[in-house]
């Protein structure tokens, strides 16, 4: 068995794939690969620490071959409830901004755009960008201690990202971009050793969508008229727009330097998915969200 990895001059808008090249079924651009794994002796250590921060001590067992077909990945295009563990909840409350919507659905179940018992294919349609992830990593990921928790889709996803903003920022790559908030722009966040540390939900909403959100901030005095227009639509028409947002204050059950995603709206309140734990909503009144959220981030669907 082959394993290859890949990294292309992202500003081509060319595919990067890591998997067998016989199930590379798109043409990606001659390059040196980063990684060769050929021996099945090789145990997990010395192939994914590489790419993915993965926790080996809380895997029982460590050798390839037998240890990673212990845990199938449950792969079905949807998004479940999860549990935040990285530093990435900027991804997570994107992801969940999308699923909350009919067509953010459908463009969550496209970007899963192959899965097997042997590998599972995450598309980015905003570079053009398919990431091939081994059951191997979806296993060990699954395992360890150190990657999402919950739904399988939201955890190769995940791991996708993490991968990609590891080539971007190990090749200093990025690609045109008018917008400080793509993850492939000039502003782009993170370090080698832990590329999901930073971001902003409209990242992964670009990654996946191929649209690009606005943010606007809040007033100092007074909240912005756009601000009330989102949330007034997202009552009337919630899939319309696919909403996240932080807070200024900890108050109301909300915390600081946190995204959420918005469920949804009604007369009295805004409800919020936390992503430290998707299963629970969080209530806010109309008047404490217009006072205190920081941001909105609003990707028209």
């Amino acid at each position: 068995m082959m394993l290859s990895v890949n990294a292309v001059d992202t500003t081509s808008g060319k595919d990067v794939s890591w998997g067998p090249k016989q199930l590379a079924k798109q043409k990606v651009a001659s390059s040196k690969p980063l990684l060769t794994f050929n021996k099945e002796k090789d145990k997990f250590e010395d192939l994914l620490p590489k790419f993915y921060r993965v926790d080996f001590g809380f895997i029982k067992r460590k050798n390839y071959v037998y240890d990673y077909t212990k845990k199938f990945a449950d792969i079905d295009g949807k998004i479940g409830p999860t549990k935040q563990v990285k530093g990435d909840c900027w991804l997570l409350s994107g992801v969940n901004a999308l699923a909350n919507t009919a067509p953010g659905r459908k463009y969550i179940k496209k970007s899963i755009a192959y899965h097997d018992d042997k590998i599972t294919v995450v598309h980015f349609a905003g570079t053009n960008v398919s990431i091939t992830i081994p059951q191997i990593a979806l296993s060990a990921a699954k395992q360890s201690k150190t990657y999402v928790k919950g739904d399988d889709d939201m955890l190769a996803i995940e791991l996708a990202a993490e991968y990609y903003k590891k080539i971007l920022l190990d090749n200093n790559a990025s690609v045109k971009n008018v917008g400080p908030n793509v993850v492939t722009g000039k502003y782009t966040t993170g370090n080698v050793k832990a590329p999901l540390l930073g971001g902003y939900p409209s990242d992964i909403m670009y990654l996946l969508t191929g649209k690009r959100a606005k943010t606007v901030f809040n007033g100092k005095y007074s909240c912005p008229k756009s601000i009330k227009n989102a949330i007034v639509q997202k009552q009337k028409s919630p899939d319309k727009a696919a909403l996240a947002c932080n807070f200024r204050k900890p108050k109301d059950g909300v915390i600081i330097h946190h995204a959420y995603a918005i469920k949804k709206v009604d007369d009295k309140y805004v409800t919020l998915i936390n992503p430290h734990d998707s299963s629970k909503e969080t209530k806010v009144t109309l008047e404490s969200f217009y006072s205190n959220v920081k941001s909105l981030t609003m990707l028209d669907l």
